[in-house]
């Protein structure tokens, strides 16, 4: 495997960042040292918001590159980017309008010593008024825009650089061939055409990255006139699982695993208990969405543990989480929502990102509920018509993920200190946020919160923030990068070598009143020729 990556380099392209790198006002100056190392900053009781604008915004300490964009090559037959309009073929083969960053993984070393990375991102959306002139649709073109995308990547010259035509670089999209397995492949069938809307995933421990697909339902009106199809009724129950891929061997079929239930996937998580076998945590992508929790049954070293196990969903009760186990049959897991239902699963304020500490505590990024009431509010969902957001911790007795029982606490509850009532970060924060969707943990333990306002920027600009979990600075935050007007954030990887920190910038450019034509930005190359970019950036620091 590491020799044929070397002879499968086709070409190298390096991304400069090439715009703007504008220092943060002092209230946010990011909590950094070179080494990446937490130090605090000067207390500053209300931070002051910063609008969104045209360009993004880095922290000093870190600069920012970028490493690739929507339309840059990644296969070796990959036609120049022309939007205007794009094709199937561009679609297809070109990096997508949309992504989430499922995180970073190191093939085997090579012969020729460069260190190398896969990073494997999901592609969730294709809008047709960003995406295509005058708004009208291509089918057959936004179908090739979602699913997801594998990318080689290799250090040279001091810094991440992707390479065009790479070994494993690869697109998952409505036309790929996928497996079926598990308890409900016999009843829906064991293949399928198409990876469909994922809206976030993982890297697994034993090297395989997770795929969580979201709602299939809307494209599979879009897409009933391609060639695939979609528009027949029994297709729909093969898609909205977790979709398995090998990142290392691009002629590895995908497998949707049906023992971790069907139902639209916000974001999923994994972790290996002592004796070998997985635990995967997935949340339900609604803004009252269900937290469910597989453990499988057999060692994460078969191939097939994902096919069998026990799947729960989390049931709220003061602040502990109790572990309702579903039944393990067909009409359950393909009809999971409904199950978790009758089994009185709690709902959560818009569950989303999920991050597994090693002493066994589970963040949860939880984007905010305007539609819960003041009836309904816990200890775990504070507030009623909630337009912010909270992370909570939930931890596990002893750090065994497969205990019945966890006890919850809200970590963060997000927000403009300024107007949102019980809103209180910890002294020596220097910035502030609201609408929490993506984290991850780094190696030293601090968490990267990735905001995501759908558009709704006027108060604060969407952003990558850092949160400690542990000593004497607990759940303190800093500022590390604020996105372009109209842009979140898809989530953070990390390689730890080279202090690089790696960002998804998602759909710069559209707020809810922009258009392919007039988007409310074009970063990043902020050319009126061009139309703003999706990208993938590195912050070295």
């Amino acid at each position: 495997m590491a020799a044929a990556a070397g002879c499968n380099l086709v070409k190298r392209r390096v991304l400069l960042g090439g715009l703007s790198l504008a220092a943060l006002s002092t209230n946010f100056a990011p909590a950094q040292s070179a080494l990446g190392v937490s130090t605090t900053p000067p207390p500053l009781a209300l931070p002051n918001p910063q609008a969104a604008k045209a360009d993004d915004t880095v922290g000093p300490g870190f600069t920012r590159l970028t490493i690739i964009r929507w339309g840059d090559a990644l296969l070796p037959d990959s036609p120049d980017f022309s939007p205007n309009p794009l094709t199937p073929e561009q679609a297809g083969t070109q990096f997508p309008y949309d992504a989430t960053l499922l995180g970073v993984l190191a093939p085997p070393p090579s012969e020729d010593n460069i260190p190398r990375l896969i990073m494997v991102l999901a592609n969730p959306d294709a809008p047709a008024r960003m995406i295509f002139p005058g708004g009208v649709d291509n089918p057959a073109a936004a179908g090739k825009l979602q699913g997801g995308t594998i990318i080689n990547l290799q250090f040279l010259s001091g810094r991440w650089v992707t390479v065009d035509g790479g070994y494993q670089n690869r697109r998952l999209t409505d036309g790929t061939l996928c497996q079926i397995s598990g308890p409900a492949a016999a009843a829906i069938g064991n293949t399928v055409q198409g990876v469909l809307a994922p809206q976030g995933g993982c890297i697994s421990p034993w090297g395989t990255a997770l795929f969580g697909e979201g709602d299939p339902a809307p494209w599979l009106t879009r897409l009933a006139t391609t060639d695939y199809g979609y528009n027949d009724p029994t297709q729909a129950p093969k898609f909205g699982w977790i979709t398995e891929v090998n990142p290392l061997d691009p002629s590895f079929i995908p497998i949707k695993r049906t023992a971790l239930g069907r139902f639209p996937k916000a974001a999923v998580a994994v972790a290996v208990t002592p004796d070998g076998r997985p635990v995967v945590f997935m949340s339900h992508n609604n803004p009252a969405g269900f937290l469910f929790r597989f453990i499988a049954a057999t060692n994460a070293t078969d191939g097939t543990a994902l096919d069998s196990g026990i799947l729960a969903v989390a049931q709220i009760s003061g602040n502990t989480i109790t572990w309702v186990n579903l039944p393990g049959d067909t009409p359950t897991l393909v009809g999971t929502l409904a199950a978790a239902r009758t089994a009185n699963g709690s709902v959560f304020d818009a569950p989303g990102g999920i991050a597994i500490a090693p002493n066994g505590t589970i963040y949860l990024a939880c984007r905010g509920n305007p539609g819960r009431d003041s009836l309904s509010t816990n200890a775990l969902n504070l507030r009623a018509n909630d337009y912010n957001g909270y992370i909570l911790a939930l931890h596990a007795p002893s750090g065994d993920l497969t205990a019945p029982h966890f006890t919850g606490e809200v970590a963060i509850t997000a927000g403009n200190p300024a107007t949102a009532a019980g809103i209180h970060y910890t002294s020596g924060s220097n910035g502030w946020f609201k609408h929490p969707r993506t984290i991850n943990l780094d190696s030293l333990g601090q968490l990267w919160i990735g905001t995501d306002s759908h558009g709704d920027t006027s108060e604060t600009a969407d952003g990558l923030f850092i949160m400690q979990t542990g000593g004497p600075s607990k759940y303190l935050i800093t500022t590390a990068y604020l996105a372009p007007v109209g842009a979140a954030i898809g989530g953070a990887a990390f390689d730890s070598a080279t202090h690089t920190h790696f960002a998804m910038v998602r759909h710069p450019g559209a707020t809810p009143t922009a258009s392919f034509e007039s988007p409310a930005t074009r970063w990043p190359t902020l050319s009126p020729t061009m139309p703003p970019q999706s990208t993938v950036i590195a912050l070295v620091g």
